[in-house]
C-alpha cells in the first residue's frame, strides 16, 4: 500500500497498546474487483469496526462491528448506535484484543469512536483529542461536530447520569 501524499498518516496508527484507528485502502473496497480474502487465522487485528459503507470486510476469524454513516452533522438519531459502537471496541480491546476503528480515511468518523474509547478509558477530552492528533495528524478530528462532540461528551454523560439518579 503505497501512500502518496507525506502529510497523509499510515493506513493504520496505534492510539495506545492494542488500540489502532485508520482508513480503508483505495484498492480494498466493495466497488474494486479483486480477490476476497482467503480463510486463514493470520490477521494483525482480532476486532475491527468498520465505518465506511464501501469497505470490503476485514477478513476470517476477526470480530467485525460495521455501522455506516456519513462524515458530516453527527445525526442525533445515530448517536445511541455510535455509543454502543464505542462500548463494544472498548470491551473488545480491554480484552485483550488487538482493536482496529477505521473509516474511509482515518480522520474523522474513526477519530469520533476512538475517541469515545479514550473518554472510557478514563483519558479527559483534551486529552482524547491530542491523542489522536498526535497519532493521525493534524486533519483528525476536521469535522466540528465529532469534536465538539467529545469536548462535551463527560459533561454529557454526567448529565445523562444524573437524569437517572432523579
Amino acid at each position: 500500500m503505497k501512500r502518496e501524499y507525506s502529510d497523509i498518516p499510515p493506513l493504520y496508527s496505534e492510539i495506545l497498546p492494542g488500540l489502532w484507528q485508520g482508513g480503508t485502502d483505495n484498492e480494498d473496497t466493495v466497488d474494486r474487483p479483486g480477490k476476497l480474502p482467503v480463510v486463514s487465522h493470520e490477521s494483525e487485528f482480532e476486532a475491527v469496526v468498520t465505518l465506511d459503507a464501501y469497505a470490503k470486510p476485514f477478513g476470517w476469524y476477526v470480530k467485525e462491528y460495521r455501522f455506516c454513516f456519513p462524515d458530516g452533522e453527527l445525526d442525533p438519531d445515530h448517536v445511541g448506535e455510535i455509543e454502543r459502537i464505542a462500548d463494544w471496541a472498548f470491551i473488545e480491546w480491554k480484552a485483550g484484543l488487538n482493536t482496529l476503528i477505521r473509516c474511509q480515511a482515518g480522520l474523522n468518523r474513526s477519530s469520533l469512536v476512538t475517541g469515545l474509547v479514550l473518554l472510557r478509558e478514563g483519558f479527559g477530552p483534551e486529552k482524547t483529542i491530542s491523542s489522536i492528533r498526535s497519532k493521525r495528524g493534524e486533519y483528525a478530528l476536521s469535522n466540528q461536530s465529532y469534536f465538539r462532540y467529545l469536548e462535551n461528551w463527560k459533561r454529557r454523560s454526567e448529565e445523562h447520569t444524573s437524569e437517572l439518579q432523579s
